[in-house]
């Protein structure tokens, strides 16, 4: 199901949509290859960032009005590839063994276009200085208006899915930035390891979504039901948790 916040529609891509995959992937090599230099251009001579993960996740894009693509995120699920964070961060104990009471997967290749990132300030992930947020929900509609950025919209179609699978715990290797960002507005992820260079510095972080789901709802009432309004919450069990 799409969901349209103006002027954004954000919505789950069906992996064997093979025209919008292939938009996927030269969004991620714009970002990646041409905008920000993650990776060499000459290794991807088709102009596609693809890895063998992609079969193993659930993908989401961010569209404008005119239909162009303009961000992405994916949810790698287990399956018969160990999880991107522990080919990165051999130490860490990742999953069921260790933590044999949760669901997880790990968020994965958040990518905004430069397009959306116009202002001076703006950072990888089309966001003002955090300093810039507010951080009580007294003005409602002001609070909204500058707490729904492109990278909370792809969040949402994260949280929805997560929550109709029965995903408990997100795993993801994030800026610190980034981590500012969401810890701001009540999504508070753990960091479990040491930084790491993968396309930049990251730290490994783990998410309890039911913590964050307590925190955002007594924080910011009005961004939860952002969150948490029009979907469908409750897990799907007809739907296979591996792939």
């Amino acid at each position: 199901m799409a969901d349209k916040i103006e002027p954004f529609l954000f919505k789950k891509i069906d992996f064997t949509d093979k025209a919008m995959m292939d938009r996927l992937y030269q969004l991620r090599f714009q970002v990646y290859g041409e905008e920000c230099g993650f990776i060499n251009q000459a290794d991807y001579p088709d102009g596609r960032e693809s890895d063998e993960y992609d079969s193993q996740s659930v993908h989401f894009a961010a569209m404008d009005t005119s239909g162009e693509m303009i961000g992405t995120v994916r949810l790698i699920m287990p399956g018969p590839r160990v999880l991107p964070i522990q080919k990165h961060c051999p130490d860490l104990k990742i999953g069921n063994a260790a933590l044999p009471q949760i669901q997880f997967a790990e968020i994965s290749r958040l990518i905004i276009s430069r397009r959306l990132r116009r202002r001076r300030d703006d950072g990888q992930f089309y966001e003002s200085q955090v300093s810039d947020y507010i951080f009580s929900d007294d003005d409602g509609q002001q609070y909204m208006r500058r707490a729904k950025p492109m990278a909370f919209g792809l969040y949402r179609e994260l949280y929805r899915e997560s929550k109709r699978i029965g995903i408990t715990h997100w795993y993801t290797l994030m800026e610190k930035s980034l981590w500012l960002l969401l810890r701001i507005h009540g999504f508070s992820f753990s960091p479990i390891g040491p930084e790491v260079d993968v396309y930049g510095p990251v730290r490994p972080y783990i998410g309890k979504i039911e913590q964050m789901e307590e925190e955002v709802a007594k924080k910011f009432p009005q961004f939860f039901t952002y969150f948490s309004s029009d979907a469908e919450l409750t897990q799907d069990q007809n739907r296979p948790f591996n792939f």
